[in-house]
């Protein structure tokens, strides 16, 4: 029955009685006005104890709990206590929402017990948290404890001794002077001015319209069910809760939550979230957990840290969420054997919410029900980092083979050499070390397979980078070095040491090698000197990387695959840059046996002159080749046809582009499949001759850029000759 109706029909009774009493004499006016400001004065007190109208500025006063009579708190209480005062403690923890001790059975009101359990723990946490300055803070404590104690007794003796306990959940009510029903006109039994009335405690964030409501609460979709949880995880999802408003407005305050399990042995910490907002969290400890039965743990979450207001008829879905501690016993998890845990709410009153009436409306769903529709089950595994590996990857960014061309100073600053992208799975990582990163110069190249390098050799003096860097993807250089002599040929390594890098589990990041270099310029003729012109190539390899795992261990090489290789970044003081604008091709097919078919290609190769002049002789200067049979054999062709375009100035043997000037080259070929017959055919830039000087392709001085030719962006398409 509506507690207010009752209260209500309980003072016309009594106002009947007391104005028709048989057999007695009727009351004066000033006699039957008293009864009534008595009677006003009880009704309020009777409402505030059920958490609708607080009666005083700070809440509920307490001034006769029948299960406090002759009770003085002198003894300390914990889990086991039983006796008269564990019924008074349960009977004053439960004269306020806030603090009760359980909503239903034993413990609830007008069935509170003489046993001090979980749930009274629990409740005394509340109970203390609420009066902190008063219990917690003189003995040096943040939270609440659950263990009644000196403080603890004192703050209960003082409210036994008219003493108040906050009201947390009634309505915003008014205690108005006796004789008062309403803040208007003046007191029939004082004189005094109703408009005197002071504000009650505080209640609940929906606007209070006097209009009843109620909570329907099920299982979210989302989590589901079997989420599998990792040592080490933060904020994982396991269950969700949706609660319907009915009625009216609702302010969801309060939900207890039952794991299946011991949760202080798996987690650390547990939230509630109203979608993105977190609204409450609690450290799981033997303090805040309260064992319910031998398998079952339960804890309240209440205290919001923002409103959770749901409009009548809508739904929302509180989402619980957990952090798993990074080590967890080997007894509970192994690799092999996951612990099961479920989680869900106690009973069909772990969720409380205050109404527009003030009242308080419950709901939950029954895990005691034993069905998978009444809870979640998820996994708690052992850390991934058993199973982390790291691999290593050219990145699609990397610089094609190119020239490059120095400043006005002969430098080189910062000239990318290689993208690579290095993942992390299973477990976040740390790279300490990225050593034998190779650096080849000359006619070496770098191994495409594993770093295996193991006996020195001579190696041919070449001009080398005088700084490497290594660039993280958000620009910021975390590792520099210098290349030393490597082990084999032409090759030079680099080790960067001391990089402190972290990669997030399941993630990847891209790093770049950049060089710094200074070239001695040509002095003969144009003619390169001994180190203008080497191309440089880097190569990365995943088994030279020094890896450590989220539990401190180091990554095993074994678990670290791949490499990444960069294409030849050719320098040069001065010279061109060559660019392919586009290629076109066409072919002709034969209509009998016995005749050719042809494939032709029109290459157009831009080139600038960035720092000093270019030459480009009239003939032979652009090579191309042919491959067939899907790139089997390649062959360089001759017949290649190209002419001098404008822009250019005469020279006696070719064309001279000016330094800071650009000119495009058409350079067309036919190839014919005679004497090979059918088969795919394409055609490729094979190679480039140019000078600094005026050069024949024959001189001796002319310089041949050959690095196109294992570009495949330098190659026609492919055509099937008949």
């Amino acid at each position: 029955m509506n507690s207010k109706k009752l209260f209500a029909g309980v003072i016309a009774l009594a106002i009947a009685g007391a104005v028709v009493a048989p057999g007695a004499q009727a009351a004066t006016a000033e006699e039957l006005a008293a009864q009534i400001a008595q009677l006003q004065t009880e009704l309020l007190s009777l409402q505030g104890q059920v958490g609708t109208t607080p009666t005083t500025g700070t809440g509920i006063t307490n001034t006769n709990i029948p299960a406090c009579a002759g009770i003085t708190f002198s003894r300390n209480l914990t889990i086991g206590s039983q006796g008269n005062d564990v019924k008074c403690l349960q009977s004053i923890l439960n004269a306020n929402p806030t603090f009760q001790v359980a909503f239903e059975g034993a413990g609830s009101p007008n069935n509170e017990t003489m046993y001090f359990g979980g749930l009274t723990k629990n409740a005394v946490i509340k109970f203390q948290d609420t009066y902190a300055a008063e219990i917690l803070a003189p003995v040096g404590l943040t939270g609440g404890t659950g263990f009644v104690g000196a403080s603890t007794r004192a703050k209960l003796n003082a409210i036994l001794a008219g003493g108040v306990i906050t009201g947390g959940t009634g309505t915003t009510g008014t205690n108005l002077p006796t004789g008062c029903t309403s803040t208007t006109g003046y007191s029939p039994v004082t004189g005094a001015s109703c408009a005197s009335a002071t504000t009650g405690g505080t209640g609940s964030g929906v606007t209070q319209t006097g209009a009843e409501g109620s909570i329907t609460v099920s299982i979210n979709p989302t989590p589901s069910d079997s989420v599998k949880l990792y040592e080490g995880d933060a904020k994982m999802a396991v269950y969700g809760a949706k609660i319907k408003a009915t009625g009216s407005d609702v302010d969801v305050q309060r939900m207890t939550l039952q794991f299946s399990a011991q949760p202080y042995s798996y987690f650390s910490n547990v939230y509630l979230y109203d979608g993105d907002t977190e609204v409450a969290s609690s450290a799981l400890n033997s303090t805040t957990v309260s064992k319910v039965s031998s398998s079952d743990y339960e804890i309240t979450l209440s205290g919001f840290t923002s409103k959770v207001i749901i409009p009548k008829d809508t739904s929302k879905v509180l989402t619980v969420k957990v952090d798993v501690l990074s080590g967890i016993s080997s007894g509970l998890v192994t690799a092999a054997a996951p612990a099961i845990v479920l989680v869900g709410t106690p009973s069909a009153t772990s969720i409380r919410a205050v109404d527009q009436a003030g009242l308080n409306q419950y709901g939950g769903v029954d895990y005691v029900t034993g069905t998978t529709t009444t809870y979640r089950t998820f996994t708690v595994n052992a850390s991934q980092s058993t199973n982390a590996t790291l691999s290593v990857s050219t990145n699609a960014n990397t610089p094609k083979s190119r020239n490059v061309i120095a400043d006005s100073s002969n430098a080189f600053e910062k000239v990318t050499l290689l993208a690579f992208d290095v993942k992390a799975t299973k477990d976040t990582l740390l790279v300490d070390q990225i050593n034998n990163v190779l650096i080849a110069n000359g006619t070496s190249t770098p191994s495409t397979s594993a770093y295996t390098l193991t006996a020195a050799s001579s190696i041919v003096t070449h001009e080398l980078p005088t700084t490497v860097y290594l660039v993280d993807d958000a620009g910021t250089v975390i590792g520099t070095a210098s290349p030393s002599a490597a082990a084999s040929g032409d090759l030079y390594q680099v080790d960067f040491t001391d990089l402190n890098y972290t990669i997030a589990k399941d993630t990847t990041k891209t790093l770049t090698i950049k060089i710094d270099d200074t070239l001695t310029p040509s002095t003969t003729n144009g003619a390169t000197s001994t180190d203008d012109g080497d191309a440089y190539q880097v190569a990365v390899y995943a088994n030279q990387f020094s890896v450590e795992k989220s539990n401190g261990a180091t990554l095993a090489t074994t678990s670290q695959t791949g490499l990444a290789n960069g294409n030849d970044a050719v320098l040069y003081t001065q010279g061109p840059i060559f660019t392919l604008a586009s290629i076109s091709t066409t072919s002709t097919q034969s209509s009998y046996s016995g005749a050719s078919s042809t494939i032709s290609a029109t290459f157009n190769i831009q080139v600038a002159a960035t720092t000093g002049d270019v030459y480009i002789p009239d003939t032979g200067a652009f090579n191309l080749a042919e491959t067939h049979d899907n790139g089997v054999t390649v062959t360089e062709i001759a017949g290649e046809t190209y002419s001098q375009p404008s822009g250019t100035v005469d020279a006696a043997n070719g064309a001279k582009i000016p330094q800071g000037t650009s000119v495009t080259y058409a350079v067309s070929a036919t190839k014919s499949n005679g004497g090979i017959g059918a088969a795919t055919f394409s055609l490729r830039a094979h190679s480039i001759i140019w000078g600094h000087t005026d050069v024949v392709s024959t001189d001796t001085s002319a310089i041949e850029s050959t690095y196109m030719q294992t570009d495949s962006a330098w190659y026609s398409s492919s055509v099937y000759l008949q």
